[in-house]
C-alpha cells in the first residue's frame, strides 16, 4: 500500500470530507499519526488529550488579551490536531468503536462549550455575552445541519446507518440493556449524552426532511444529485469555524469571527437549506420497494 492509499484509508469518506480537512488539516494529522503509529496509543487517549488541549485553550481565551489570544490559538490548533488524529488512528489500526466515536463527539462539544464560556468571560459585558451565546447557537446549528446531511449521504454511499432509523433505535436499545444490567456507569453516561445530542439535532431538521429520509431515496439518483450538494455543505463544517477562530485570535480580532458566523455563514446556511430542499424534491423516492 502506497502512502496515498494509506492516507485515503485514514479518512472517513473522501467525498464527505471538508475541503480544509482533506487538503490541509488531515494531511498534517496523518503525518503526526504516522509518527505515533508504532506507539501503544489508543484513539480514546488521543480524544482525551484533545479535550485537555481544548480546555487549556479556553483558559487562555478567558483573559482576552492579544498575547493570551495567540497562546489560545496555538492550543486550539493542537486540540484540532489530536481531534482529527483519533479517528485516523482508529481507522488505520482498525480499533474504532461506537463508544470511541461518541467520546470523540463529546470531547468536541465540551471543548467548544468551554471556549465559548471563556470568550464570554473575556468580553464580560451583557452585550458581549449575548454576542457569544448567539454565535454559539449559530455554530451548533451549522454543525448539526452539516452532520445530518453528511451522515445521510454516507448512508447511501457506503451503507452507514441513519441517525433517524436503525442506528438511533440500536443505540437506544443498547443503552437500555446496559442500564438494566447495572454498572457500566461510564458507558451509560456516554450513551446518554449521545442520545440527547441526537434529540437536539432532531430539533433543527425539518419534519419533511425526516419523512423523506424514512421513505428512502433511490440510491443512484440520490448520489448523483447530492454529490455536489454535500460538497457545498462541507464548506460550513467545523474546520471552517476552527480556522476562523484561530486566525482572528492570532490577530486579536475575534469580533470578526463572531460577525462572520452570524452574518456570512448564516446566509450561506440558509442558501444551502434552500438548495437541499430543491434537490430533495427532484430526487426519486422508493416506496414499498417500488421506484417512483
Amino acid at each position: 500500500m502506497n502512502i496515498l492509499e494509506e492516507y485515503k484509508q485514514s479518512l472517513k469518506y473522501v467525498e464527505a470530507e471538508e475541503p480544509l480537512d482533506l487538503y490541509l488539516y488531515r494531511i498534517v494529522s496523518f503525518v503526526f499519526v504516522k509518527i505515533i503509529y508504532p506507539l501503544p496509543i489508543t484513539p480514546n487517549q488521543l480524544s482525551m488529550t484533545a479535550l485537555i488541549m481544548g480546555i487549556v485553550s479556553a483558559f487562555f481565551f478567558s483573559s482576552g488579551t492579544a498575547e493570551t489570544n495567540k497562546i489560545a490559538a496555538l492550543f486550539y490548533a493542537i486540540y484540532y490536531l489530536f481531534d482529527l488524529s483519533d479517528g485516523q488512528v482508529a481507522r488505520l489500526k482498525k480499533k474504532g468503536t461506537r463508544t470511541g466515536r461518541i467520546i470523540d463527539g463529546i470531547s468536541d462539544y465540551v471543548t467548544h462549550f468551554a471556549i465559548y464560556i471563556a470568550l464570554g468571560i473575556s468580553y464580560n459585558t451583557a452585550g458581549g455575552w449575548f454576542l457569544v451565546l448567539f454565535t454559539l447557537i449559530c455554530l451548533m446549528v451549522h454543525v448539526i445541519l452539516f452532520d445530518f446531511y453528511r451522515n445521510r449521504y454516507l448512508e447511501y454511499a457506503i451503507g452507514e446507518v441513519s441517525l433517524y432509523g436503525d442506528n438511533l433505535d440500536m443505540f437506544q436499545k443498547e443503552y437500555d440493556e446496559i442500564k438494566a444490567q447495572g454498572g457500566y456507569y461510564f458507558n451509560r453516561f456516554i450513551y446518554f449524552l449521545y442520545l440527547k445530542y441526537i434529540a437536539v439535532q432532531s430539533l433543527f431538521i425539518s419534519p419533511r426532511s425526516k419523512e423523506q429520509h424514512k421513505q428512502k431515496f433511490e440510491r443512484n439518483d440520490f448520489l448523483e444529485k447530492n454529490r455536489p450538494v454535500i460538497r457545498l455543505w462541507s464548506f460550513m463544517g467545523s474546520s471552517l469555524h476552527v480556522t476562523l477562530l484561530i486566525f482572528t485570535a492570532i490577530y486579536n480580532r475575534i469580533d470578526i469571527y463572531f460577525y462572520g458566523i452570524i452574518i456570512v455563514i448564516n446566509i450561506y446556511a440558509l442558501f444551502m437549506m434552500i438548495i437541499q430542499k430543491l434537490t430533495d424534491k427532484k430526487t426519486q423516492l422508493i416506496k414499498s420497494g417500488v421506484q417512483l
